[in-house]
């Protein structure tokens, strides 16, 4: 079983169910529609998550959905997510669906690059 909270939800309204469920997916963006930017703002909440997830339940995953491109893909790693949705940026940018997977791929292998100090305080 998954359970998604938007950008405005907090984290802690988890706490209670994060044992039952699989995946927790973080908003990083308002749902609706697509061709969104990535929330800074939510690098923290993923955080959290995460670290829920360590303490509580390890086997869930923690995705994220909305943004998602080669460069908030090693942000949102860099905090904890571990599956990846990307719509646009798989789709719309014309290079090809291999190449921008390759893309995203590399991106997710570079989170180990980012600076601790910095997920969680991008600028947008």
């Amino acid at each position: 079983m998954g359970v998604v909270i938007n950008p405005a939800t907090p984290a802690a309204v988890l706490e209670e169910i994060i044992p039952e469920v699989d995946l927790v997916v973080v908003m990083t963006v308002n749902p609706g529609f697509g061709h969104q930017h990535f929330l800074p703002s939510t690098l923290p909440k993923i955080e959290r998550v995460r670290q829920m997830i360590d303490h509580i339940n390890v086997s869930c995953e923690a995705e994220v959905d909305g943004g998602i491109d080669t460069a908030t893909t090693p942000l949102a790693s860099a905090a904890g997510a571990n599956v990846f949705v990307a719509g646009s940026a798989v789709f719309g940018e014309g290079a090809g669906v291999g190449i921008v997977m390759d893309r995203l791929r590399a991106a997710v292998r570079s989170a180990d690059s980012v600076p601790a100090h910095s997920v969680g305080k991008m600028n947008g």
